[in-house]
């Protein structure tokens, strides 16, 4: 299947099963428990919870190799059906056995999916058709009935690593613009505290 070309660009609509392989490999015993955070990826349980939340035996928890694909299946915040993230620290870690690990057939391809997977909306339009959700809020998807979607894709590898280009360059124009902005309202408000500052010894 097809989609329109734009840009000059090919996209395709391949499900995901074709992107993305289960790992289906478990703790060695040498990993550290991690959990995924929605604005930082994958990070230290510990670090980011300030405790472990592991069961005693983690032996049946999932292996995550650098560059693998993670979905939580928990709700969170703006991702109400569960957060898709990318592993980008460079050691082996293992997370709960609920969540889902998978090997992308590429590093672009599995960038590609990060940066979808971060868009709240193409998060929800993804998994709303393949997720039962519980009456207790819980999460129902398989692994398998995850990779049943399709995904916006370049044809070629080529446009893939342009189109990756692109988002990231947007990326950090938004964190410059951000910043600039943190900034300029930092300053402003320095400035009315001293405004204000003048006025109420004018006015003692």
């Amino acid at each position: 299947m097809t989609d329109n070309i734009e840009l000059g660009i090919e996209w395709v609509r391949p499900r995901l099963s074709e992107l993305v392989t289960e790992r289906k490999e478990t703790s060695t015993g040498a990993e550290e428990v991690h959990s995924v955070s929605v604005h930082k990826g994958l990070v230290n349980q510990v670090e980011h919870l300030g405790r472990s939340y592991a069961a005693a035996d983690t032996s049946n928890y999932n292996l995550v190799r650098p560059g693998d694909i993670v979905y939580t299946k928990s709700p969170t915040g703006d991702f109400p059906l569960g957060v898709v993230k990318r592993s980008s620290i460079d050691y082996d870690a293992i997370v709960s056995p609920l969540y889902g690990v998978f090997r992308p057939l590429s590093d672009d391809i599995g960038i590609l999916i990060d940066k979808l997977f971060s868009n709240p909306d193409f998060s929800l339009r993804y998994l709303t058709p393949l997720v039962f959700k519980g009456a207790k809020n819980t999460i129902n998807v398989t692994n398998t009935q995850f990779l049943e979607g399709r995904i916006p894709t370049p044809a070629q590898e080529a446009d893939l690593k342009r189109v990756i280009a692109f988002i990231e360059a947007s990326e950090r124009e938004v964190r410059l613009l951000r910043k600039t902005a943190d900034a300029l309202a930092l300053r402003n408000k320095g400035m009315m505290q001293r405004f204000l500052g003048k006025a109420q010894g004018q006015a003692a």
